[in-house]
């Protein structure tokens, strides 16, 4: 039923490439705005806009807003989350605080305990209908 991914960052079609790092063992604090893709494997505290995809990797430790395209975190999250396609949780993620998205995946092995709001359907995806 559920699978452990082999890649741990599945990342959206379109030729995506890490193009901003914080690397373990950087500590930063303050406004991140970016476009690309962005992985934190560091400390981060603050508030983070891109339009683009952000991952939070298993070693990192984020509190704050992000407010992105796509979000895949399997490190340490608290704070609020708006993210206009998705978000990911993967295993070994703990995050605490509230999602605002279209898609919410979440991982077996991972934890969310917070709020969650789910946006409208995503364009040019098929409407589910009701079965009588």
């Amino acid at each position: 039923m559920f699978q452990r991914r082999t890649d741990p960052f599945d990342l959206p079609s379109g030729g995506h490439e890490i193009t901003v790092v914080l690397q373990k063992g950087c500590h930063l604090e303050g406004r991140l705005q970016f476009e690309g893709t962005a992985r934190i494997d560091g400390s981060f505290k603050g508030e983070i806009f891109t339009p683009d995809i952000l991952i939070i990797g298993d070693e990192a430790q984020v509190t704050g807003q992000v407010e992105a395209d796509v979000v895949i975190i399997s490190g340490h999250f608290s704070g609020d989350v708006y993210a206009t396609q998705r978000v990911e949780i993967q295993a070994p993620a703990v995050v605490r605080g509230t999602i605002q998205t279209a898609i919410l995946q979440i991982e077996e092995g991972a934890v969310f305990d917070g709020k969650t709001k789910m946006l409208g359907p995503l364009p040019g995806l098929p409407r589910q209908t009701k079965v009588n």
